[in-house]
């Protein structure tokens, strides 16, 4: 698929927007993407700066497919500079070597464009750098800030700035995404309902704590629906060894809850994504045995010990109630 029909897919608003911008050559001389990791802030950026250097344009966008096009979107035009953060942050050093390359005529032409990816992870010192440029723009060079975090840009930086929101990718936007990636249709039916993040996505399906971790989960879900006292011992033998942090408390009861969400989707015929798909039969025979009423409950009882996590009570105490309480529903 070509990044123009990619991006029109993932981001159409923001793609109407730029099109149209675009076209019209009326781009802004800095722009601030912001959104959600893996929403296609990167690939946008690579995308208006190949229509600027593109040799066969058409209808005034990028080709795709001319020598000047296809390093842009290689990351090897020598017109576009990236820089990221060299370990915890962007340092003063990088944006004054950015800015030197700013007083620069371009390699193969007078434009010259920047991307600044994790924008938020700039230092002070190096965000002041930067404000000379966006203060007084040289008309050759356009910069795109990428961020995760707009509360922590300066608002100095702020305010130089188009903004321009990337919205999370759609659970079935993003399955889509992940399968084209090649990754288990039943694995990538969880991660959807965990994170709207491509990026994490991806991270999470390459993980092997969290792969351990939905396999742990799952056998919990079997036991207590079985109502075996096996349950509440399990808590201890295998969850609490494997889940150490609040997060990954957290998640074990989200992992959880996915399951009986999907029950009460399937009792009630209402199914819209299943976390847990290729767990189909054995949930919906799970759910027809326990009744709409008490799936109910039963997510009432997850959301109530999830908030319980959240306020830093004991994890292990509260996995362990938790556990008795669906035994005794």
């Amino acid at each position: 698929m070509k990044i123009t029909e990619n991006l029109k897919w993932i981001q159409p608003v923001v793609y109407r927007q730029l099109q149209q911008t675009v076209k019209k050559k009326q781009l802004a001389h800095a722009y601030l993407f912001e959104g959600v990791s893996g929403t296609g802030k990167k690939e946008m950026a690579l995308w208006v700066a190949a229509s600027l250097f593109c040799q066969h344009p058409v209808e005034g966008l990028p080709c795709e497919e001319c020598l000047s096009c296809r390093r842009v979107l290689q990351q090897q035009h020598p017109d576009v500079t990236e820089i990221a953060p060299d370990g915890l942050s962007i340092k003063v050093e990088q944006v004054r070597d950015l800015k030197a390359e700013f007083s620069k005529s371009g390699v193969e032409g007078q434009q010259k464009v920047f991307i600044i990816e994790d924008a938020e992870k700039m230092t002070v010192g190096a965000a002041n750098s930067l404000l000379k440029f966006l203060e007084e723009p040289n008309g050759k060079a356009i910069a795109f800030l990428l961020t995760t975090a707009k509360q922590r840009i300066l608002p100095t930086i702020l305010s130089r700035c188009q903004l321009i929101h990337f919205q999370p990718l759609s659970k079935k936007k993003l399955l889509a995404e992940l399968e084209n990636k090649e990754l288990p249709a039943s694995q990538s039916a969880l991660l959807v309902h965990l994170t709207n993040s491509l990026d994490t996505a991806v991270k999470m399906s390459q993980d092997e704590w969290f792969n351990e971790a939905r396999q742990i989960i799952w056998k919990w879900f079997v036991l207590i629906s079985r109502n075996e006292a096996q349950s509440f011992v399990f808590v201890q033998t295998d969850i609490m060894p494997h889940f150490k942090e609040r997060e990954q408390y957290l998640l074990a009861i989200d992992l959880l809850l996915l399951a009986y969400r999907d029950g009460l989707m399937l009792h009630y015929e209402a199914v819209d994504l299943l976390a847990y798909p290729q767990y189909r039969e054995t949930i919906e025979k799970t759910a027809n045995q326990t009744g709409g009423k008490t799936l109910t409950k039963t997510l009432e009882i997850i959301l109530s010990s999830r908030k319980k996590l959240e306020s830093n009570v004991n994890a292990q105490g509260v996995l362990e109630q938790l556990d008795l309480l669906l035994m005794q529903r």
